[in-house]
């Protein structure tokens, strides 16, 4: 676990370290969005997805990164403490998701969304699988 902290830390700080380097794949930005939620996606390495200037106004209760149905943590640069429940994100703030065991590669991701779970509603989604190729 501490490794793979200092590795996405690294990667915030856009350090190699002597690391396998991947060029960033820009997914682009979340559709159908409500809720201020907005922000550039990235896939960093297969394990890794960055989410520049990420923002959220807080306005709703229960909301999550979302895979395909499964909760996604995530750190920011500002707490590196995994957090699960989204908080309000203005000013933006950049964001590492954490893939958990259901999903231990972005090749795992048929889509992503910024998801209210109390209401069942989507304040942001990407087509994951659309942009990417093995």
């Amino acid at each position: 676990m501490a490794r793979s902290l200092l590795l996405v830390v690294a990667a915030l700080a856009g350090l190699g370290g002597g690391q396998d380097q991947y060029d960033p794949l820009y997914l682009g930005t979340f559709a159908r969005t409500s809720h201020r939620v907005s922000g550039d996606i990235f896939i960093l390495d297969e394990k890794t997805i960055y989410i520049q200037d990420f923002s959220h106004d807080g306005q709703a209760p229960d909301v999550y990164f979302w895979a395909d149905g499964v909760i996604i943590p995530y750190i920011t640069r500002s707490n590196l403490e995994p957090q699960v429940s989204l908080q309000r994100f203005l000013p933006r703030e950049d964001i590492v998701l954490l893939l958990p065991e259901d999903k231990p590669t972005v090749f795992d991701i048929k889509s992503l969304e910024v998801w209210c779970r109390a209401f069942g509603v989507s304040f942001g989604e990407i087509a994951v699988a659309d942009r990417l190729v093995k």
